[in-house]
């Protein structure tokens, strides 16, 4: 039975008969079902040519859901009605060339939620938009001063949130935009630790078991993760998706000298965790856009930190693919994450495979791992953070990755900084001339087997005992018990 929802009057249903057999939708509709092994009632077929029809649609269950390709605004849906509640079990939901805009600070909350089970969320173009038309930032002081329609987040929640089991988000495009603060990461705190108010915006959360993202793109243009997983979140799996956000030179924020201005307000300075611990109460007193601390600091010539450094970069969002405690295992496939803080930060799963994936230029490290975590075949770089600063010292990692040349990085870090034991680490170079930026590889713990491919030297800390380290670039052992062994260039011929 087929059935048309919000042709002329959404609140009503329109029953028709005609065979939809030879329409070529609903045949990629059935495929991609048979694809992902979903349990869906085939015969029953859903079309849908309004939001306020696709809302009811999406909470009952055992439909093919098509919606009409064309461009909606999620102010369509009354006030305290704009989501997208996906309640409803064993459904294909058919967005193919479907556009929604979301004019920030019309929503208070995340608008995509799939609790219900056995679901295929297909493709649609969720874009923030905001009302003046402005697309990219650039005066982050006339912005983070906006709180209603520019710097208005989503009070932390995320875009599109999964917290039913063995569902699949494919072909889905979100372009994420609106939170306070942006424009300066998280140097003014996260979290409770937050000095100023903060209301983040996130793309995609994973919290069900056995959920899937395939074939999404997360354009991450607001202070919150790319696409992260919460308890009681198992088994997830993410291929084929590109999370991205922005960099900003940490020298620009000595730019904005208006009062109200972050950075004037803070003294240029990083404010240290335990004055930070104190922003909710300084948001209890905020006045005009000021907090409490804020001005009593400033007013009072109180040293606020360490200034703000003048020769970093600033990754302006959260992680791109981040797991939390508890958030089970995952497997990342031929993923790409740049310009997020941390890319691929997984240092808190039960376990993690990484498999043909890249994380280049974020701001605080491009991959972690938890312990006995796999990287395979991968690919990444150093230009404004380590590749993996092997975050809480977690031990039994299988590490292949291949290292970008950044020649252009910023910053005082180390090309990696190996921390944890009994790791298996195959580092290689990609083609092209040798590098001209030799940061170190640095070794800091015990009996791990690394192999350097790169000319990227390798320095063995004292505290580094009785590892297996085979390198074509130089090492510097100030270890002990550890055996080292040079190599020739690997492939030579392809330079």
């Amino acid at each position: 039975m087929n059935r048309r929802i919000g042709s002329t009057r959404p609140e009503m249903l329109e029953t028709t008969f005609p065979s939809r057999l030879g329409n070529p939708r609903v045949m990629v509709a059935v495929l991609l079902m048979m694809a992902f092994g979903r349990t869906v009632n085939a015969g029953t077929t859903t079309e849908v040519s309004t939001l306020l029809a696709l809302r009811s649609a999406v909470q009952s269950s055992d439909q093919t859901i098509i919606m009409k390709p064309g461009r909606y605004t999620l102010t369509e849906l009354p006030n305290g009605s704009r989501d997208i509640p996906c309640s409803g079990s064993n459904n294909t939901i058919d967005l193919s060339d479907v556009y929604v805009a979301v004019p920030v600070g019309t929503t208070r909350r995340g608008y995509i939620t799939i609790s219900g089970d056995n679901n295929v969320f297909r493709g649609g173009v969720f874009e923030d938009i905001y009302p003046s038309g402005l697309d990219d930032v650039t005066d982050f002081s006339a912005y983070n001063q906006n709180r209603s329609t520019l710097a208005k987040g989503l009070n932390g929640s995320a875009v599109l949130s999964v917290s039913g089991d063995d569902n699949t988000v494919a072909g889905t495009k979100l372009t994420v935009r609106g939170s306070f603060p942006y424009g300066y990461g998280s140097i003014y705190g996260i979290g409770a630790d937050n000095v100023y108010g903060l209301d983040k915006r996130c793309g995609i959360l994973l919290k069900g078991k056995r959920n899937t993202v395939d074939g999404c793109e997360v354009q991450q243009r607001a202070f919150g993760h790319g696409i992260y997983m919460q308890s009681p979140a198992d088994e997830s799996v993410i291929k084929n998706s590109l999370v991205e956000g922005v960099m900003r030179p940490s020298k620009d924020l000595y730019l904005e000298t208006n009062p109200r201005d972050l950075p004037a307000r803070s003294d240029y300075k990083i404010p240290p965790k335990d004055d930070r611990s104190r922003g909710r109460r300084g948001r209890r007193e905020r006045g005009q856009g000021r907090s409490a601390i804020g001005s009593k600091n400033r007013d009072h010539g109180r040293d606020l930190g360490t200034p703000i450094p003048t020769d970093t970069m600033i990754p302006l969002s959260e992680d791109g693919i981040r797991v939390y405690s508890k958030g089970g295992s995952v497997t990342v496939e031929n993923c790409t994450v740049k310009k997020m803080r941390g890319g691929i930060r997984l240092y808190l799963a039960s376990h993690a495979t990484v498999i043909h994936s890249t994380a280049v230029d974020c701001g605080h490290t491009n991959f972690n791992m938890p312990s006995r975590g796999k990287i395979i075949g991968s690919i990444g770089n150093f230009a404004y953070a380590p590749l993996s600063d092997f975050r809480l010292s977690k031990s039994r990692q299988e590490i292949e990755l291949t290292i970008l040349p950044s020649p252009d990085a910023v910053g005082s870090h180390n090309l990696a900084d190996v921390q944890g034991s009994n790791h298996s680490i195959v580092l290689h170079r990609s083609e092209g001339p040798l590098d001209t930026n030799l940061r170190p590889i640095v070794i800091h713990d015990d009996n791990s087997t690394i192999r350097n491919e790169t000319e990227y030297p390798v320095i063995l800390q004292p505290t580094a005992s009785g590892n297996s380290v085979v390198s074509f670039g130089p090492v510097t052992d100030l270890g002990n018990n550890n055996t080292i062994t040079r190599i020739q260039q690997p492939n030579a011929d392809r330079e």
